[in-house]
């Protein structure tokens, strides 16, 4: 304790004179200055009123939706940006007011969170976190790379990897439940869009995958969930975003992911990363965003890296975690003092949250290090000279001994204890209505992609004049009948292997092989029974598709063997194709390949329903472990 408290004592000295009034220039409206006095004292904005009780309260309403909290104002720096003083999007002429969403209350207890061989020194990525959400709130997870930001948010909506183990409660509503489908939404880190679709259709396009009920119905969650994100100016660009299609800002594409999850009118929603990869001005425009969508009643919780301070004034809760510990939970002010109790003010003129991450982040070690080899060649460079683990474990222990951890407690029992409205499922559209959706967004799609369509029809022209005019002036004779066949396989052969150039390559090595076995280099009767002729020769579809052809080619027809005798076209063709001389055998062809066709659609459906299915199935099985355990 002696160690911690001399270098907590040296942090506190060079924050002091790094925060010193007389050192700095003067702060703007969204600089941090610490109050007269005692450093211990509660940090504020600069031009903010005393702001001493940070007790949270309560309060059931009876027959109502939720839990909902009764919290102290917040400074009004901090209200200035939560009342929307700052410039936010605004909405088109015409737009529909944001529609009220009744949110729920959540609850984490003593969440742990072990994955095998994630951590070199433990398996426990979470330990032991406590924390809840109101509605109408934002609630953000923050804290440096690895610190289980993302492993937290996932935990707590039941989104974890089968190979995850976590030990803990998760209350929804004062009920100890999974959450169901359309309750909630989770919004990952990165997220593929298609290209080829306008906003609106995107969004469209999922709620009709999404959503039970009406067409009609659909088009105005749409129309909701557009203007909940503010993207009326982008409903009807393309979202882009290949190398030869302009796409849409990094940050509209962000809202775009997330108005996805909002046409489900979701209770509460997660979000892993909202301004990632976002820059300042992205971010905040995010951010009020955000918050507006929270005003509407939802539950926010999203994790976060790092933030600029007018984003960190926007955020209602903290949860700074810190490889998996829990070192603050509670209002966005109260960690600001709590930093300040435990010897680390925020210095002027710095972010909370560079603040936050410098006194938290293992890495900031190696910088150390450095700085300190600068400063024995070059004297004094920087007053950097706080160990990060010793930072970590005077916060931790700190916050312990809060009052905060013990107001978190109590809201934690009084949440867990009172129960809501349960969360129930709204529904989802059925097999029939997805197969049709998502044929004709296919569909759509292929319209629109020069790439895989328009030029593909072009190569697929150029084929047929290629093959049309190499193969020409062959005349009717009996020697002409080899030639034939090798034209028509190329012709099958290469028009099979256009269609299939945007899958993997190793579809590309299977129709490779099926084209051996589609008897043009050896016939049926003599490929090797076992693989070759059975199954791979009558599951190809090369073998129907050219013995169609010929077929169609050949019966009916005779050749000339010199100047007395002719011979018919399945004679002069039997020995080089294997054929049948049924005048009827290129329609059984035809329909064979058209059952092929459907076949094998439905064979690939059935997998990936089995596959979804098996996936849940372990998903559940994992869940119903974890509450067996706890």
């Amino acid at each position: 304790m002696e160690e911690i408290q001399s270098q907590s004592d040296n942090y506190r000295s060079s924050s002091s004179s790094a925060s010193s009034p007389t050192s700095r220039m003067p702060s703007s409206n969204f600089f941090y200055l610490r109050k007269p006095g005692s450093l211990r004292q509660a940090i504020s904005f600069e031009d903010s009123p005393e702001w001493e009780d940070t007790d949270v309260g309560a309060r059931v309403e009876e027959g109502g939706d939720s839990i909902n909290a009764a919290t102290t104002p917040v400074s009004p720096s901090l209200s200035k940006l939560n009342s929307g003083s700052l410039p936010s999007p605004p909405l088109p002429e015409g737009a529909a007011v944001a529609r009220k969403n009744a949110g729920a209350s959540v609850v984490w207890k003593d969440l742990t969170v072990t994955i095998k061989g994630k951590r070199k020194y433990s398996d426990k990525v979470v330990k032991s976190s406590n924390g809840y959400a109101l509605p109408g709130t934002v609630t953000v997870i923050m804290g440096p790379a690895k610190s289980g930001k993302s492993t937290l948010l996932r935990a707590i909506a039941g989104r974890l990897h089968p190979l995850a183990k976590m030990y803990g409660e998760v209350f929804v509503n004062g009920v100890k439940m999974h959450m169901p489908y359309g309750s909630y939404g989770f919004v990952d880190r990165e997220t593929a869009l298609i290209g080829s679709l306008t906003v609106r259709e995107y969004l469209y396009y999922s709620a009709l995958l999404q959503l039970p009920g009406f067409f009609c119905q659909k088009k105005s969650v749409v129309g909701e969930a557009i203007d909940a994100m503010s993207l009326g100016d982008y409903a009807n660009k393309l979202i882009g975003g290949h190398c030869y299609m302009k796409g849409l800002p990094s940050g509209e594409r962000r809202r775009v992911s997330i108005a996805r999850e909002l046409v489900m009118r979701p209770r509460i929603l997660f979000i892993d990363e909202p301004l990632y990869h976002l820059d300042s001005v992205s971010a905040l425009l995010m951010m009020v965003t955000l918050k507006k969508l929270a005003s509407t009643g939802c539950t926010l919780i999203f994790t976060i890296y790092q933030s600029s301070t007018e984003v960190f004034g926007l955020f209602d809760r903290i949860c700074l975690l810190s490889n998996g510990n829990t070192l603050f939970f509670g209002e966005t002010l109260a960690c600001l003092q709590h930093f300040s109790n435990a010897g680390f003010p925020c210095p002027i003129m710095q972010s909370p949250s560079d603040h936050f991450l410098r006194a938290i982040n293992t890495d900031f070690d190696r910088i150390i290090a450095m700085c300190k080899n600068w400063q024995d060649d070059n004297g004094e460079l920087s007053s950097v000279n706080m160990d990060t683990a010793v930072a970590i474990r005077t916060l931790e222990a700190t916050y312990k001994s809060s009052a905060d951890a013990a107001t978190v407690e109590t809201m934690i029992l009084r949440l867990s204890e009172k129960e809501g409205p349960v969360l129930k499922s709204k529904g989802r559209a059925s097999n029939a209505t997805r197969i049709a959706v998502l044929t004709w967004r296919s569909l759509l799609i292929m319209s629109r992609e020069w790439k895989y369509y328009w030029l593909r029809l072009i190569l697929y022209m150029l084929l047929t004049l290629c093959i049309g005019t190499v193969f020409s002036g062959l005349g009717h004779s009996l020697s002409s009948v080899v030639t034939r066949v090798a034209a028509i396989f190329v012709f099958v052969s290469f028009t099979s292997l256009l269609s299939i150039a945007g899958v993997p390559a190793l579809m590309k090595e299977i129709e490779v092989i099926m084209m051996l076995a589609a008897g043009y280099f050896r016939i049926r009767n003599e490929l090797p029974g076992p693989v070759w002729t059975y199954p791979l020769s009558y599951i190809a579809f090369h073998t129907y598709s050219i013995q169609g052809l010929l077929e169609n080619e050949y019966l009916g027809t005779n050749f000339a063997v010199g100047q007395v005798r002719t011979i018919s076209g399945f004679q002069a063709l039997h020995s080089a194709y294997d054929i049948s001389p049924s005048s009827n055998s290129k329609w059984e062809n035809i329909l064979v390949l058209f059952l092929m066709a459907v076949g094998y659609r439905i064979l690939v459906f059935v997998l990936l329903h089995f596959r979804v299915r098996k996936n849940v199935s372990l998903r559940r099985l994992c869940q119903c472990h974890r509450n067996s355990t706890t």
